[in-house]
């Protein structure tokens, strides 16, 4: 029997190959003679360039970058092909990126993220993947532009430096200098977040809170993100508020798709692209995946969900396993022909989460899911 493990990671605790490898031996404990492929699956958030380098060729390349408070600090893109980059904004533009208390996206921007993107188009990269999620900023992507050669100008007509958050002073803008050879690339951003760039389930007052906003301060970053679209609209056409998950990352899928053409691709579609998990899905007999809570987010398009549909498509088995499952089963079932937690007893969160029984307690009900194929 041909097995599939496509799992994304149980966050705080494995990683996605991790989980695939613990997986693996629950499998193997109760059919020795399996066929088992390990596929690691992310949605384009932290640790989506480890899944992916898990089970396809390719290479991490290094380049200084400035993180949210315009600190210089080493990060990595992922080189995958001849010809294509992913680049995950949370390595240069993330929250883990900024101490707690000085948490502020009055003060942080993406400009980190441009020079990642500058790097890969300096060195010849072409077609480049961008993974939103966990973003400390909440600029519409102005940094991330500054740095590819945009200049803003505030109401004076001056000239914006880098430094802060520019979006609050934005009036206008030229792109007269920026790098020539965008014109050549491609640009995907993988994202999973549907938000618009504005307004009440926009990028400020759905997400700035959680990255230090105050009540002032969203109305404020709201009303940036209204000015700046309507220059985006007026120079490029694009209207951001049709633009599904223009908000996401602070604005930052409204900046690409505006400035850079960028066009927004779920990040679980994405990811299985890169890795050709629809040809495994189609060489297995039965798929594993799973996250570390298996909740109404997952249902919204998630890594199980994705991996779900897909079996689906290919008339193939598709069980899931979680650290918790907390939603109704028969919303999961929809997608999953079954789901199972991995407790097996009651511990504490801390104890819970500890990679060592996590890892037990995958093989160990894996093991017993499997029995029921033999």
């Amino acid at each position: 029997m041909k097995f599939l493990i496509a799992a994304d990671s149980f966050k705080d605790s494995l990683s996605a190959y991790e989980v695939g490898e613990a997986v693996w031996q629950g499998i193997l404990a109760a059919m020795p003679d399996a066929d088992v492929v390990n596929s690691p699956m992310a949605d384009g958030g932290e640790g989506t360039i480890d899944a992916l380098l898990a089970c396809m060729d390719g290479a991490e390349r290094e380049v200084i970058v400035h993180d949210p408070l315009m600190n210089k600090i080493p990060t990595r893109y992922a080189v995958l092909e001849e010809d294509t980059v992913f680049i995950e904004s949370a390595r240069s533009s993330g929250l883990p990126l900024v101490p707690f208390n000085l948490r502020d996206p009055m003060k942080t921007n993406s400009y980190g993220l441009g020079e990642q993107i500058k790097d890969a188009v300096r060195n010849g990269y072409r077609n480049i993947v961008i993974s939103l999620g966990g973003s400390a900023t909440n600029d519409g992507g102005v940094g991330m532009l500054q740095a590819l050669g945009w200049k803003f100008h505030d109401h004076e007509g001056e000239l914006l430096g880098n430094e802060e958050n520019p979006l609050l002073k934005v009036a206008s803008f030229t792109d007269d200098e920026r790098i020539s050879e965008l014109d050549q690339c491609s640009f995907t951003i993988a994202s999973d977040v549907t938000n618009p760039f504005y307004g009440e389930n926009g990028a400020a007052h759905i997400f700035a809170r959680q990255k230090g906003a105050t009540d002032e301060d969203i109305v404020e970053l709201d009303k940036g993100l209204r000015k700046l679209a309507g220059l985006f609209k007026d120079a490029y056409g694009v209207d951001l508020q049709a633009v599904e998950g223009a908000g996401a990352a602070g604005g930052l899928g409204g900046g690409i798709a505006a400035g850079l053409k960028g066009a927004l691709q779920s990040g679980v579609e994405s990811i299985a692209v890169l890795t050709s998990l629809e040809e495994k899905v189609a060489a297995a007999d039965v798929i594993f995946t799973g996250e570390g809570s298996l909740d109404r987010q997952s249902l919204m398009g998630k890594v199980p969900v994705g991996v779900a549909k897909l079996a689906k498509k290919h008339g193939k088995k598709v069980i899931g396993i979680a650290g918790r499952i907390d939603t109704d089963l028969k919303e999961v079932n929809q997608y999953l022909d079954a789901a199972f937690s991995i407790q097996t007893e009651c511990r504490s969160l801390e104890e819970a989460l500890k990679g060592q029984i996590t890892e037990k307690q995958i093989r160990a009900t894996v093991e017993q899911v499997v029995r029921l194929f033999m």
